[in-house]
């Protein structure tokens, strides 16, 4: 176990900062009266002046009082005391660091005024991001200044406040690039594809899920008996805009979950891909696209998959259904039960069709890689005859 003391960079009454978990962040510590136990609490920060600022912030003034505490105290009350007890803990300080990164970590919250949010949001905008994802962010804050009972300025925490107020729209959002059957082999075989990649490409093959979907599947989600997979986690809580369905597992893939759950998930995480987030995925497609030219992204396999149903004619409302659409003027699963052999069978097998396609493609393609590595140049070979 770790002794942080030892390494402590700032002590000030009776509390320390020290690195942990062998990274740069730096983290609050102290020893709880009574038990004699270490506790800790990440300042959110490498920079160790800030770390110190506010940790005598801390000590000084304990919990957020006045809108005169930093907003970063008011955020670690919150996610502590609330968003870290939830499935979407990782949401909620994402959004945190995200406003920190922007404002910086020593803001304090009565300068979040009107303007300095509308300067948040147009930052997000130019960064590419929706609206709606900013409106969240914003939300966050909002919450955290609630849970706290401080009064402040409005927060506009809303898209239709946003476009109301500032005149704000949404960047046209960029198209995911749908890749061909042959480009899927190419990106298969890139020098680039680890057994993490590969597993996360073949779980969202084969539900067509959002990339963050296949990042969290995990055993608990998968109904061997009825072969279907449910994309929402256990104890997460389903979002409407971006909502969450069960989907049925085709033949292939069910036999490839089970094969990885004998294998042992352990060294995964306990989860089917191992990724711990959407970002580390993010970071090897781009090695990928890279290394063989074809601009894949995150939401590739979805449009791809989208694509095959449809090719497939795969009824609309099946396709709706398993892209966790709502569409007011379709029953969804009008005429399927969760556990009927029927329940979204033109969908997978549209899926299995195509996978063993690729697959086939990638093997020819691979066969003729070693096929041409093998073959000498012809300017060797006019050298062997001249010898």
């Amino acid at each position: 176990m770790p002794q942080p003391r030892k390494h402590a960079l700032f002590e000030f009454e009776g509390h320390w900062i020290a690195p942990d978990h062998g990274t740069d962040t730096l983290y609050r510590f102290s020893t709880e009266p009574g038990t004699g136990r270490t506790s800790r609490s990440s300042l959110r920060t490498k920079d160790l002046e800030v770390a110190k600022r506010l940790l005598i912030e801390h000590v000084l003034h304990g919990a957020p009082k006045s809108v005169d505490d930093p907003l970063s105290a008011v955020l670690v009350k919150y996610f502590e005391e609330r968003t870290d007890k939830l499935a979407s803990r990782k949401i909620a300080r994402g959004h945190g660091r995200k406003v920190l990164a922007f404002w910086g970590e020593t803001i304090r919250v009565k300068a979040l005024t009107e303007a300095k949010q509308r300067e948040f949001v147009e930052h997000c905008l130019g960064e590419g991001n929706k609206l709606a994802y900013a409106a969240r962010v914003m939300a966050t804050i909002a919450a955290a200044l609630a849970h706290s009972k401080l009064s402040v300025p409005e927060i506009i925490a809303t898209e239709s406040k946003m476009v109301t107020k500032w005149q704000l729209t949404s960047t046209e959002p960029k198209k995911a690039y749908i890749p061909t059957d042959a480009e899927c082999a190419k990106i298969l075989l890139s020098k680039h594809m680890t057994e993490k990649l590969l597993r996360w490409i073949i779980i969202d093959a084969f539900n067509a899920g959002r990339p963050q979907t296949a990042v969290d599947l995990t055993p608990a989600q998968f109904n061997k008996d009825a072969g279907i997979v449910n994309l929402l986690p256990p104890g997460r809580a389903q979002i409407p805009k971006k909502y969450r369905p069960k989907v049925k597992a085709a033949r292939t893939f069910r036999h490839v979950l089970r094969a990885w759950e004998r294998k042992g998930l352990d060294a995964f995480g306990g989860r089917y891909c191992g990724y711990s987030s959407l970002e580390g995925v993010k970071t090897a497609l781009q090695k990928v696209a890279a290394d063989t030219g074809v601009p894949v992204s995150t939401y590739s396999v979805r449009h791809k998959v989208t694509s095959v149903m449809r090719k497939g004619k795969t009824a609309e409302d099946q396709v709706s259904a398993v892209l966790g659409h709502q569409r007011a003027n379709l029953r969804t699963t009008a005429g399927y039960g969760e556990y009927d052999p029927d329940y979204q069978k033109e969908a997978a097998d549209s899926m299995e069709e195509w996978f063993w396609r690729v697959v086939k493609l990638t093997r020819k393609l691979r066969a003729e890689r070693l096929n041409s590595q093998r073959t000498p140049e012809p300017a060797r070979l006019n050298e062997g005859r001249a010898a």
